[in-house]
């Protein structure tokens, strides 16, 4: 039977049924804690390291698997110390005994030429590529009219296992916004606005958007870019022709952008009707990535260099995706944000994007929030913190973010590589607490947030956003956060949907569209992006010497 719970008098002290016991002064009780917390701290160092992560400093504790429920993701819904079924749940799934200590531990790299799990296109109708090839055409051809201008704003999600596409008009009466369909060859799970992300290239260095014969099929576009290989060949042919990366992902973008330029004028034709248009493209990509210059300046090249090509009626090809990419203006978008939006590109932080339409709704409070985007390939994390500025833009500053290969379709990979299944759930358990932790320690450790009565809000999003796996990752993340600050664990949202978007087809899942919605905003009206880098350390507080305030026995 378990022990009774000593009685709360009404001045705050403890009093036990059975048995009076002399009350303790506070000076006491505090000694008394910081004795035990430090007995604690020795056993564990001496069982465990003295390196390893906070939140991984815990007693061993064994729980059985069907108390870890999947999270039901609402708009209210939390995850918190008070629920019966997560007393017991410990921070991670893995027993600590059997692990080795953290100077050990290492995260896990993208598998070379990792493909989704999903199966490929192999052939195209003649009718679906008559119809493709005519948007092509359509959607490289320049404008003939004139007239006013029109602005185009292109979202363009570019996904590792697939990309989808939010066009929206914002200066025209309305704001027309609409969702491309992607072709019907392309498709993913047959779902109307998943584009699948791969391409094809031929002997002869000519790339196709479809299938063709004796043709080699391109994959693992974007990660390459995220991991700062973009100069790294993706593919070879014994005639000798190669292509890196950074000229794949040119090429396939400029598929996505003339396909959905020529989608818009053959389906709305009414909306170019006397007008100049210029195209405006919003390319999403990690927030981890956007604050390194590694990273960042190959992709800004890659955005500009694929609207570049898209623009003209040349054929996409080795040579011309390189040619794109060597031009003064596109190399100068690497190093310049200006220079990159004067080509009419602007790269965004995939969370302040996401998190567009959260923020421009009733429930888009100020204060510090989680995101964790489940993808197929890849798990992203990032917390910021969104202020309100009166008349003026929103503000998204970025306290930590990470991007790993943990995504729904990775844990296969893994397995096929010898890795177990809990070494995949600590590497999300790590990847989530490293973020939260780094906020809680040194960006924002007097937030809110952290303490008693209050709760960390996490969007839980992306195509994996239903898998159980990642969702009682979260569920680990609330019951540590609890035990480690006191409060109330996490709460999850949900993003709004929105109303006024034209959907030619039925809308599966807007939980996937959700970034390139916030993409299709002038860039102005998404708000200002402040990285990372920009956003100096909080000191820890100086630690105050009071031994000297109290009086000991001796001085009695």
């Amino acid at each position: 039977m378990a022990p009774r719970r000593p009685k709360r008098s009404g001045d705050g002290s403890t009093s036990d049924d059975t048995s009076s016991r002399p009350r303790l002064t506070s000076y006491q009780l505090n000694r008394l804690r910081d004795a035990l917390e430090k007995r604690a701290l020795e056993t564990i160092t001496k069982v465990h390291g003295d390196d390893l992560p906070p939140w991984r400093r815990r007693p061993r504790a064994s729980v059985s698997p069907e108390i870890r429920k999947p999270i039901v993701a609402s708009h209210s819904s939390k995850v918190t110390k008070s629920s019966s079924e997560a007393r017991g749940m410990p921070s991670s799934r893995i027993d600590s005994s059997t692990k080795p200590n953290s100077s050990a531990f290492a995260f896990w790299d993208f598998p070379k030429e990792a493909a989704v799990r999903e199966a490929l296109p192999l052939h195209i109708l003649d009718g679906d590529k008559s119809i493709f090839r005519r948007l092509l055409e359509s959607g490289a051809s320049p404008p003939t009219s004139e007239g006013e201008d029109l602005f185009v704003f292109l979202g363009l999600d570019f996904g590792t296992s697939t990309t989808k596409i939010i066009v929206r008009l914002p200066f025209e009466a309305g704001e027309p916004t609409m969702a491309i369909p992607a072709p019907v060859p392309c498709r993913s799970g047959d779902d109307p606005y998943l584009w699948q992300t791969v391409l094809w290239l031929d002997s002869e260095g000519a790339f196709s958007p479809w299938p063709e014969r004796n043709s080699t099929i391109l994959h693992s576009l974007k990660q390459g870019l995220i991991q700062g290989r973009s100069d790294m060949p993706i593919s070879g042919f014994e005639e000798g022709t190669s292509v890196n990366r950074s000229q794949a992902a040119v090429a396939y973008l400029a598929f996505v952008i003339r396909y959905a330029k020529g989608w818009l004028l053959h389906n709305r034709p009414n909306l170019f009707r006397h007008r100049d248009p210029t195209w405006l493209v919003n390319l999403g990509m990690p927030t981890a990535s956007y604050d390194d210059p590694e990273i960042a300046e190959p992709y800004r090249c890659v955005g500009a260099a694929a609207l570049l090509l898209a623009g003209t009626n040349t054929a996409v090809t080795v040579e011309s995706t390189r040619s794109a990419l060597d031009d003064r203006d596109v190399k100068k978008a690497g190093t310049s944000e200006e220079v990159d939006n004067a080509l009419a590109v602007t790269v965004v932080p995939e969370a302040a994007a996401e998190m567009t339409g959260f923020a421009k709704s009733t429930r888009g409070a100020p204060g510090l929030y989680l995101l964790v985007d489940v993808g197929a390939m890849t798990l992203d994390a990032c917390m910021f913190r969104l202020n309100r500025r009166a008349q003026e833009d929103d503000v998204y500053a970025f306290m930590a973010a990470e991007v790993r290969p943990l995504g729904v379709d990775s844990l296969h990979w893994f397995l096929g590589e010898g890795k177990t299944e809990p070494d995949f759930i600590e590497q999300c358990d790590r990847t989530l607490m490293n973020v939260v932790w780094t906020t809680r320690q040194r960006r924002d450790p007097a937030a809110e947030v952290w303490k008693p009565g209050n709760d960390v809000p996490v969007f839980l999003a992306g195509g994996g956003s239903a898998n159980p796996l990642h969702q009682n990752v979260v569920t680990s993340l609330g019951i540590s956060l609890t035990r480690l600050t006191g409060n109330d664990g996490v709460r999850l949202l949900e993003l709004p949907i929105p109303e006024a978007i034209e959907l030619p087809e039925p809308l599966r899942d807007f939980g996937r569209m959700a970034v390139a919605w916030g993409l299709s905003y002038p860039p102005t009206d998404i708000g200002e992006i402040q990285p990372m880098r920009d956003i100096a350390d909080i000191p820890p507080r100086p630690v105050v010497d009071v031994s000297d305030r109290y009086v000991s026995k001796d001085q009695v």
